[in-house]
């Protein structure tokens, strides 16, 4: 009886990550054909996307430092906690520290954002500022969106 028990308990929780594994699959892979989809009609020539080839590698090096950076930052944080007995000076310096390393991460997106904007001409300009949704702040607001409302189904 006991091992019956565990074994649908154990079915019940794969099948339950399954489901977050998935959508979370899907969320990426959306996020993905739209990118796709918004260089596909802004009709590039070879030279913008061989230079938009080079800005994407180079901007992804640096946010791999940029991250690293911030979970450092995160993991100090993590370890004044553990010591205990912290000062309230020790405590909002981890924490300014963790938003400045958020804000170089932010100013980094931004500015790849616009040295892309800065190749294209005025049409191109155009379609870009329709997919322009998809970026920043509104991206993440309608990423918690679908979120709930998948959990909500």
């Amino acid at each position: 009886m006991k091992t019956k028990l565990i074994a649908i308990i154990s079915i019940t929780f794969a099948v339950f990550m399954a489901q977050n594994l998935f959508a979370q699959e899907k969320m990426s892979c959306k996020s993905e054909r739209n990118h796709l989809m918004m260089f596909q009609n802004l009709n590039l020539t070879e030279a913008q996307q061989e230079q938009i080839a080079s800005l994407r590698l180079n901007q992804q090096m640096e946010m791999v430092d940029l991250k690293a950076n911030l979970q450092k930052k995160k993991l100090e944080l993590a370890e004044l906690k553990n010591k205990g007995n912290y000062t309230r000076e020790s405590f909002i310096d981890k924490v300014e520290a963790i938003n400045s390393a958020k804000n170089e991460i932010a100013i980094s997106l931004a500015n790849f954002q616009m040295d892309i904007y800065q190749l294209l001409d005025d049409n191109q300009k155009k379609e870009w500022n329709k997919y322009s949704f998809n970026f920043g702040e509104r991206k993440e607001k309608r990423i918690k969106r679908e979120m709930k409302s998948l959990n909500m189904d």
